[in-house]
């Protein structure tokens, strides 16, 4: 395939709007519904709604979150040292959801002390928690006034029971510590196929996880090319059914993109193999 027709592909496939799954912006002053929180072992727990400045932040433009948002303040707790404490957020069935993509979008600002420290992202892939992001740094510098906002890919991790967890860890140390201001879960469902509206295509499960990929239509599929982020063509089937059962047990894990033609139509969407 040319290079130019697979760019084509790429950008049809990025102009497929991320929905919101889920979002909290910790603005109320207690634990949002369906959250939990494991607290240290000293007791002390996260801050809900917090609106001051941010400890550690600068003195001249200090940090902060307007309209609120929740925070662990280990130079207020850390006396007793020792602090590790988790946020958990509510699980999200994103199989059922026909999740092709997954990102998560956190703004947050980490203040530590004599490198001491450390704010954790995990989220669950349905077995054990994998981290997908570790901070040991100040967000920003002193006295900018700034937050961090970050967006993670987590396309690799959907499951029937996806949820995040932020940690911090002042890793026995006297420090400052971490303020989340914001959090959105954001995915791309796979039954939304641009052009197929009329078909009634579907297509389950993503991530593949048993090698078999099933295609379904109210029309015969014509055709199913299966390619890779290389834009080299990997499967190439003409099944001429209504239900096709897509094998990738020779595929590599990892992402991939497939061209469907029902109807004279087209349409393109990702797949994670696992």
């Amino acid at each position: 395939m040319k290079k130019l027709s697979f760019i084509y592909i790429l950008v049809c496939v990025s102009f497929i709007s991320n929905a919101q799954i889920q979002h909290e912006d910790f603005n109320a002053n207690t634990l949002p519904n369906g959250w939990a929180t494991v607290d240290s072992k000293s007791g002390y727990s996260w801050e809900f709604g917090y609106t001051g400045n941010l400890e550690g932040s600068g003195l001249q433009n200090p940090a902060s979150f307007q309209s609120g948002g929740v925070i662990f303040n280990d130079n207020k707790y850390g006396d007793l040292k020792n602090n590790h404490v988790e946020l958990i957020s509510p699980s999200v069935n994103l199989t059922a959801k026909r999740i092709v993509t997954a990102e998560i979008e956190v703004t947050y600002n980490l203040q530590t002390f004599s490198n001491d420290g450390k704010f954790m992202i995990d989220v669950w892939d349905g077995e054990v928690w994998e981290n997908v992001l570790t901070d040991t740094k100040d967000t920003k510098t002193t006295n900018s006034g700034e937050n961090q906002t970050v967006l993670i890919d987590v396309t690799a991790y959907v499951n029937n029971d996806f949820k995040v967890k932020f940690v911090y860890d002042d890793e026995n140390a006297l420090t400052w510590g971490v303020g989340i201001d914001d959090y959105k879960l954001l995915g791309v469902a796979g039954s939304k196929v641009a052009g197929f509206e009329k078909v009634g295509f579907d297509y389950y499960p993503n991530p593949v996880v048993n090698n078999i990929l099933t295609l379904l239509s109210s029309k015969k599929i014509g055709k199913v090319v299966v390619y890779n982020t290389l834009g080299q063509r990997v499967i190439s089937i003409e099944p001429s059914v209504l239900e096709s059962k897509l094998d990738m047990h020779n595929l590599a894990v990892g992402t991939y993109i497939v061209q469907v033609t029902v109807d004279k139509e087209v349409g393109v969407f990702k797949v994670v193999k696992q």
